[in-house]
């Protein structure tokens, strides 16, 4: 299971560290960077 996710420098992901827990809800407005999030993950 993804625990920790650090990120910088990766589309508009400037310096986002994320620890997940059993249930994470990722949320915000529109442009904030919520895709780029997971187009992160999936990249690494």
């Amino acid at each position: 299971m993804l625990t920790r996710f650090k990120v910088s420098g990766f589309k508009n992901l400037v310096d986002v560290d994320i620890r997940f827990g059993p249930f994470t809800c990722i949320a915000g407005a529109n442009g904030v960077g919520k895709s780029n999030l997971f187009d992160a993950i999936l990249f690494f």
